[in-house]
């Protein structure tokens, strides 16, 4: 896939309105805080990607919307994205049509690499399972409808479980006070085990087909973020879900854990509370890898994604890359520039060049071409 041009106005401190990047590999050189990282987001949110944040963020200062216009060619032909980012999202068009996340999902898109993917490795669990989810409704419209039931279920289950006590009574009046609460939760127990077990067949329905999807997703990833590390620096890389339950006993578990999630006011099972565990060379590389280590192991991941988005569109998805050479060796920029360069087209953004393919100068949002 390439794009072919892309229009914006008011996307954050980018002034030029048009960006036409040729084929093959392009890079966009500038300073700090003079716009490279705002034109590739741009580029990531018009193929329909999705970034941290939200999208008031993107909106120039004292403008209420901001607009980018796209047109991508693919084996299929070309097509025109457009989207319209407000205080309250965003909307998009496709071809001139409304459209939404699930149909530019049908598109290769684009994949982002930066420096912030190392909260893949060192960040919280919630990170990864964005990551995961993320891609996973790349390429099943159905997962992306199924996180959102399973979300809306487990919020109904946590208020359920909320209300069935007073949070705090124990730090008001001790022990006593916990005693003189339990008539009002017994009295309560059986419509609370009723609405509980409701939400329980709810979470079950739509997440023990979530963790099986994990799995197999896991199954296509593993060995190319594997492939993709060898080619940036010695160690085995393998990737592990850490789940709380299997997706054939989710039920059970939700019931064995009733008396714990009520103390807790939350459900403690599930694949929202589900990690992904990165090994490299057997250790785990969150606690025992350096942050050159780290690093790489990031750049595989986004890597082995880009690969297997490739696979499923039998197209390469654009590549972009910010701060490419970034806390990366020459062994390892030697690696991500090969990729890049193996690609119908890359975008690259960093402080210098890397000496081979077209360079674009920006300042202050302002670029010329």
């Amino acid at each position: 896939m390439r794009l072919l041009r892309l229009r914006q106005k008011n996307f954050r401190n980018l002034s030029t309105p048009l960006f036409v990047p040729g084929p093959g590999l392009t890079t966009i050189v500038g300073g700090n805080a003079q716009g490279k990282t705002n034109l590739l987001e741009a580029i990531e949110l018009a193929l329909g990607g999705e970034l941290r944040n939200g999208m008031a963020e993107r909106i120039a200062f004292g403008q209420s919307e901001a607009w980018l216009h796209a047109e991508i060619e693919t084996q299929f032909g070309n097509s025109r994205l457009e989207v319209k980012l407000s205080r309250e999202g965003r909307e998009h068009r496709l071809n001139e049509a409304p459209a939404s996340l699930r149909e530019l999902a049908q598109l290769p898109g684009a994949v982002l690499l930066g420096p912030d993917d190392l909260e893949l490795v060192l960040g919280p669990p919630e990170e990864r399972r964005r990551f995961l989810d993320l891609l996973l409704a790349r390429f099943s419209a159905r997962y992306r409808v199924m996180l959102g039931q399973y979300s809306r279920a487990l919020q109904q289950r946590n208020a359920v479980l909320k209300s069935s006590f007073r949070p705090g009574a124990r730090g008001r009046g001790g022990e006593g006070a916990a005693r003189a609460e339990a008539p009002v939760l017994e009295g309560k127990q059986g419509g609370i085990r009723a609405a509980i077990g409701i939400w329980n067949h709810e979470l079950v329905k739509y997440g023990s087909e979530i963790l099986s999807l994990r799995r197999r997703m896991l199954s296509k990833l593993n060995p190319l973020a594997r492939e993709a590390y060898r080619e940036l620096a010695p160690g085995e890389l393998k990737l592990e879900l850490s789940e709380t339950t299997d997706p054939e006993r989710f039920l059970q578990a939700l019931e064995d854990n009733l008396p714990e999630d009520l103390q807790r006011g939350a459900t403690s099972v599930g694949p929202h509370r589900d990690d992904l565990t990165i090994l490299l060379s057997g250790h785990e590389a969150a606690r025992y890898g350096s942050r050159g280590e780290c690093r790489s192991i990031a750049l595989a991941l986004r890597l082995a994604e880009h690969r297997l988005l490739w696979q499923h569109y039998q197209e390469a998805p654009l590549l972009l890359v910010d701060e490419w050479n970034s806390e990366l060796d020459a062994r390892r920029r030697g690696a991500l520039l090969a990729y890049a360069q193996s690609l119908p087209q890359a975008i690259l953004a960093g402080l210098e060049a890397p000496g081979a393919g077209a360079v674009i100068e920006i300042e202050a949002g302002v670029w010329s071409q």
